[in-house]
């Protein structure tokens, strides 16, 4: 007997080969849309540009302006997709930290970018424009205030850069507990970073060749005085670092604390008086907050290796250990870094995971503190580029380079804040 719907299944056959292979636009479907300014891209920049780019920061353009933003949409594709923009940090799907989102694009975020440039970056419909971004996170009347004594004149060296160390007075009368810290830049249009320490030895300056009493003096990285011990580490993009509930920092009366700053200009005579603000308690917490370093040491990068691997792992031997959040820390030529914790099992933890870029270090507060158990190592692992072609490179031929303080050597170190029971 004769199919009369065969025909019909044969047509539907054709026609779906036919849309599959041209598109659901030759069959009159709508196309999926296309990523529009004000609907895909203009929410990301806000959130993950503007710290740096709102004409105001050290980024200078800004590029939350609509018209600015599709003349360099080229530029922007090519720098995000590349991973020079926004600067490398570390990778929230490893360890969930304190604005990541707004340090970090993902993959999926990265090729849109490419995808509107393709389009002709479209600006789309202003009515789809996403709403304003809320400010950051400020310390309302802090407790305790370091300032810089006076402004300091930025002079750049001919690439750019300055550093610039000063020693602040400390207040402090009594013992009392940092909760809560943040930077303050005086001109974010030239503050690149800025690191708070305190100097164990009470001679800030001694490493630097200054007579005793210095308050301001030159102090290119890397650091040269190996008792400073890091308080805090600031680049644009970060909020309020706060210690969770039950933890802090110790300060004492009479600590000598000094802040480091970079300076990034491309001329001289920008005047900067940046400042720390705090939330203290006077009563001791639960958890006395510390810092403590893991990482390979020494060892020797051979000349033009251009992906060099050092690995270390430290046993836990004594009490659990709280890890609150790091700062991931190498030289011009580190390109990556790796922590994690392992126990004999096979079980690993992810702590942290990222590229690394030298101009652009962070601490990172994890949004849940992991706990380093007894018999677990806490593994370091870093890779550099040593070759002639790598960023950073400052000998033509390469030479090895060892483990050091000097801008000529290399470290790896996650310098973390923990804390014991």
């Amino acid at each position: 007997m004769r199919d009369e719907n065969a025909w019909k299944r044969r047509a539907f056959g054709l026609i779906f080969a036919v849309c599959g292979a041209a598109g659901a636009a030759a069959c009159g479907a709508e196309p999926e849309p296309g990523p529009t300014w004000y609907r895909d891209i203009q929410p990301l920049v806000e959130r993950s540009c503007a710290a740096c780019h709102d004409g105001v920061g050290v980024g200078r353009v800004d590029l939350r302006d609509a018209a600015t933003a599709q003349a360099l949409a080229p530029t922007m594709a090519a720098r995000v997709a590349s991973g020079e923009m926004p600067p490398p940090a570390l990778d929230p799907s490893c360890r969930p930290y304190a604005g990541a989102e707004k340090m970090y694009l993902s993959p999926e975020e990265r090729a849109r970018f490419r995808a509107w440039a393709a389009a002709g970056a479209p600006l789309g419909d202003p009515g789809e424009a996403a709403p304003p971004q809320h400010g950051a996170a400020h310390i309302e009347d802090p407790d305790l205030v370091f300032e810089m004594p006076e402004a300091h004149e930025v002079a750049p060296d001919d690439d750019g850069n300055e550093y610039w160390c000063v020693v602040l007075d400390n207040p402090l009368a009594a013992t009392a507990w940092i909760k809560a810290i943040e930077a303050v830049p005086g001109d974010p249009s030239v503050v690149h970073h800025i690191a708070l320490y305190r100097d164990a030895g009470h001679d800030a300056g001694a490493g630097y060749g200054v007579p005793p009493g210095t308050k301001g003096f030159p102090c290119r990285n890397p650091i040269l005085e190996l008792d400073w011990q890091l308080l805090h580490g600031f680049a644009p993009g970060v909020s309020v670092m706060e210690l969770p509930k039950g933890a802090a920092i110790r300060l004492d009366p009479g600590e000598q604390i000094v802040m480091q700053m970079h300076y990034y200009a491309s001329k001289p005579g920008a005047l900067d008086r940046s400042a720390y603000h705090m939330r203290l308690s006077t009563e001791a917490p639960a958890a006395e907050v510390f810092m403590d370093v893991f990482g390979p040491v020494p060892f020797t990068i051979p000349a033009g290796a251009s992906q060099h691997v050092e690995r270390s792992a430290v046993t836990n031997e004594g009490e659990p250990m709280t890890i609150y959040g790091l700062l991931p820390h190498m030289h011009l030529l580190g390109r990556s870094y790796d922590a994690w914790i392992e126990d004999d099992a096979g079980a690993n933890t992810c702590v942290a995971r990222g590229h690394f870029d030298f101009h652009h270090q962070a601490l990172y507060m994890f949004d849940e503190p992991v706990v380093w158990q007894p018999g677990q190592r806490f593994v370091t692992e870093c890779t550099w580029d040593n070759s002639t072609t790598a960023k950073g490179q400052t000998s033509f031929p390469p030479l090895d380079v060892a483990w050091g303080e000097g801008t000529n050597q290399e470290m790896c170190f996650m310098v973390a804040y923990v804390s014991k029971p």
